[in-house]
């Protein structure tokens, strides 16, 4: 089995970022929890709590004798506004490309323009980022654009995680609806590179593994463009999976494999994945 692997993949900055912020406290004898999921990764989140490290969803049950961190994907403006008013000790994990939009919507809030976020609604990115905007509205499709008034000037951001070609399309249908738009392409630059890597990897290889956790939003955006490229594609959450007999069915007669990782993906799961390719007889070998 040939084995490629994706120019990008796996952990980005703003993942590494809050894995070292966690590993200094931890490392430091630090009492630890965090708001909500750190990243959404399994793998991870198991190894932080094997590590004493758990979430809270509710900011009700914190633990005053434990530091909080904030997950990357950041919280709502009221959440950090009570932890600030009541004096609780954090460190914000944020990623500061999360950070910037929030910025960015801020000063947007004084021109009163409505603020379009593009993303989903349910992602908890999508949420932190809404709360800030005094006139927001979250689009997720070319159906939830028509309630734009064409004299009503708006300013766009997106979901740092958002597929590239889809942000287009809507800025494209945008422009058709409005007379005045102000742009702000936030998809982080991880987020381009990995999607234009496995947009020239899929339609080399006989298949592709996409690897990272099934909710999180960057790893299936990577798995829905390499599928309409190669329909061979399969997502894993975890080097584990493969050992799944019917899976092996499906890509025996293959004889080369892509592999790609999302952004809160560790390099040792993307590491086991090469090792079991690696020792993977196809027909042909067997």
């Amino acid at each position: 089995m040939k084995i490629y692997t994706a120019d990008e993949a796996g952990f980005c900055f703003g993942v590494k970022r809050a894995l070292n912020i966690i590993d200094r406290l931890h490392e430091s004898n630090e009492s630890i929890e965090i708001y909500g999921q750190l990243i959404h990764n399994n793998t991870v989140l198991n190894d932080l709590k094997q590590k004493g490290i758990d979430y809270i969803n509710d900011l009700k049950c914190l633990d005053k004798n434990r530091k909080l961190i904030i997950r990357t994907h950041g919280i709502l403006k009221s959440d950090e506004e009570f932890l600030r008013d009541n004096k609780v000790s954090y460190v914000d994990a944020t990623c500061p490309l999360v950070k910037k939009i929030h910025r960015i919507i801020e000063k947007v809030n004084s021109t009163k323009n409505k603020i379009l976020i593009i993303g989903n609604s349910d992602h908890p990115e999508i949420r932190a980022i809404s709360s800030y905007a005094e006139n927001g509205l979250i689009v997720n499709s070319v159906k939830e654009l028509d309630v734009l008034k064409y004299n009503e000037p708006v300013s766009v951001v997106a979901q740092t995680t958002l597929d590239s070609g889809f942000f287009k399309m809507m800025i494209s249908e945008i422009i058709d609806r409005v007379e005045h738009i102000e742009i702000f392409n936030t998809i982080c630059s991880a987020t381009i590179e990995r999607q234009e890597a496995v947009r020239k990897l899929a339609p080399k290889v006989d298949f592709i593994i996409v690897i990272g956790g099934k909710n999180s939003s960057n790893t299936k955006k990577l798995y829905n463009i390499s599928k309409i490229i190669n329909e061979n594609t399969f997502h894993i959450e975890k080097s584990s999976e493969l050992n799944d007999t019917e899976l092996q069915k499906k890509f025996r007669h293959f004889s080369s494999v892509g592999i790609t990782a999302g952004a809160s993906t560790p390099p040792e799961e993307i590491e086991d994945v090469k090792v079991f390719f690696r020792n993977f007889k196809t027909e042909k070998e067997s």
